[in-house]
């Protein structure tokens, strides 16, 4: 996340874009099926069900949740540096009005990268927790 956090307006897609996302897509596929084995392991037989079901909904409200709060940063960072940002990025592209047009895809930068970076934060208190709250001895 803190690297998607250093996009800019001028960053390109395979540069930039591209290696981050095959970072976070390898970091991603390496840690499913770990947390799904940890969120079973001690878990009585007859119990594994409820548990792996558990975990899949977490997972699913977990995103949805992370998603609105994310999107909510990034609009409001966005709004933060030119209000209605992205209306006037569209009303910019229709009337070709370069400078509008600049100060929107700035504006909408801020705002991503900003979401990126409260990203990056929660990822932290989720380590910062795992590392408090699990104990590997059990």
């Amino acid at each position: 996340m803190l690297w998607f956090s250093t996009l800019g307006t001028d960053s390109s897609y395979a540069a930039h874009l591209m290696p981050a996302m095959f970072v976070t897509a390898l970091g991603l596929g390496m840690s499913f099926v770990p947390m799904t084995l940890g969120a079973v392991s001690g878990v009585a037989h007859q119990d594994t069900g409820m548990a792996s079901a558990l975990l899949n909904t977490a997972q699913q409200v977990g995103g949805a949740l992370g998603l609105a709060a994310l999107s909510t940063v990034s609009t409001s960072a966005a709004d933060d540096r030119l209000p209605d940002a992205a209306a006037n990025l569209y009303r910019a592209m229709g009337t070709k009005d370069f400078p509008l047009l600049a100060k929107a895809g700035e504006a909408l930068t801020h705002g991503y990268t900003m979401a990126f970076v409260a990203a990056a934060v929660m990822f932290l208190a989720g380590l910062v927790v795992t590392f408090v709250a699990v104990d590997a001895g059990k």
